[in-house]
């Protein structure tokens, strides 16, 4: 009989790290998992380095590794977050970044680690998938898990749900993925945004520019703070998170894909939408290998999804159709520059007004990740 052990490591030990972050590749868990997009290893050593990851300033983590036989089979991390826990609740703890390969004994075992070490450190509730916050890779895929994600998401084994529920975990909440295809068929819906609401309105609409972004930088991080602080689970973003998205997004930002709105002489608004790089990112197979670079460079010209990652107008300029002239510009300049399709996510259940937007784009709902709970 096989013999299960989990270990909580030390993730500065260069060897433990290795094996926490390569865990996907070795276990060979999505060997024949065409929808799976490798993450960055470089990323993932950022992320987990307690010099360098944001998280290590607002929280507490704890990293588990289960060994089958002596093999590492399975990770999970159980983490404590110190800005969730002054706006909303102390009972709460959260786990993330799990792994693992298809044996509910070994998903027990790690599940039991994590919830064990929220429990010493006085807490009553578990929820998750969080790694770290619902800013970067949250919930399992319940719909859509055949189709691969877009840039800024990830998918996860199919049976990870299943090992949450076998576990006692329940629905806490969902965040969908809408797809509005042949973005093409809203011309008509545009004219009407031109002709009716931009003649209205004394707002200024400005792109993406470094020397932009530069100048708007402490604006931009204030509204998306604002604009979503009544978003589900929603903690404001340190300033080490908003430097680190700054710095991903020139990395592939498209100028006439995002738009800074100003009124008043001020930023009060914002629009980032994004190539779908998830194709060009599966072929780096998480490494920035020379070679595996440029065949992913030429690979991008042959992408024809977009993905609106975040809109944020700040509360008192609202209503004033802003967010409509974001969508002008989003489809207009995606028709342009080829693009036919327009993913935005994720959106929360609850994000009703979100939701009622996106019905005149006919936005479909075409993937779903769920949140878990469980009372520990």
């Amino acid at each position: 009989m096989a013999t299960i052990e989990v270990k909580e490591i030390d993730i500065t030990n260069k060897k433990l790290l290795k094996q926490f972050i390569m865990l996907p590749w070795t276990t060979k868990i999505y060997e024949n998992d065409p929808a799976w997009v490798p993450p960055i290893i470089a990323d993932q050593k950022k992320l987990f380095n307690p010099k360098t990851g944001y998280f290590y300033e607002i929280g507490q983590v704890a990293y588990f590794l289960a060994y089958k036989d002596g093999v590492p089979v399975g990770r999970i991390t159980a983490h404590i977050n110190r800005m969730y826990e002054e706006k909303y609740n102390k009972e709460t703890g959260f786990f993330g970044f799990y792994e693992a390969i298809d044996d509910l004994d070994v998903a027990r075992a790690l599940f039991a680690a994590a919830e064990g070490w929220l429990k010493k450190n006085g807490k009553t509730r578990v929820e998750g998938p969080q790694s770290f916050s619902i800013y970067d890779s949250v919930g399992f895929e319940v719909l859509g898990e055949d189709i691969m994600p877009v840039v800024g998401l990830f998918h996860f084994a199919p049976y990870y749900k299943n090992h949450a529920e076998a576990c006692g975990y329940t629905k806490c909440i969902d965040w969908h993925c809408f797809l509005v295809r042949k973005i093409d068929d809203f011309k008509p819906y545009l004219k009407d945004v031109r002709e009716n609401i931009m003649k209205t309105q004394d707002v200024k609409y400005i792109y993406y520019s470094p020397k932009e972004l530069k100048k708007r930088a402490k604006e931009i991080h204030e509204i998306f703070n604002k604009a979503w602080d009544g978003n589900w689970g929603h903690l404001d973003l340190t300033q080490k998170q908003f430097d680190m998205l700054v710095e991903e997004l020139k990395l592939v930002a498209v100028p006439e894909l995002i738009v800074f709105a100003e009124k008043d002489g001020r930023t009060v608004g914002f629009i980032v939408s994004l190539p779908d790089m998830n194709p060009a990112l599966k072929i780096l197979n998480g490494h920035l290998y020379p070679w595996r670079l440029i065949k992913a460079l030429r690979s991008i010209k042959k992408v024809k999804k977009i993905r609106t990652i975040i809109m944020g107008v700040l509360p008192e300029y609202r209503g004033q159709k802003i967010d409509d002239v974001f969508y002008l510009y989003t489809i207009e300049n995606g028709i342009r520059l080829g693009y036919t399709e327009s993913d935005c996510s994720l959106i929360v259940e609850t994000n009703y007004k979100m939701i009622g937007a996106l019905k005149p784009l006919k936005g479909q709902i075409y993937k779903t990740y769920r949140i878990y709970e469980k009372k520990i």
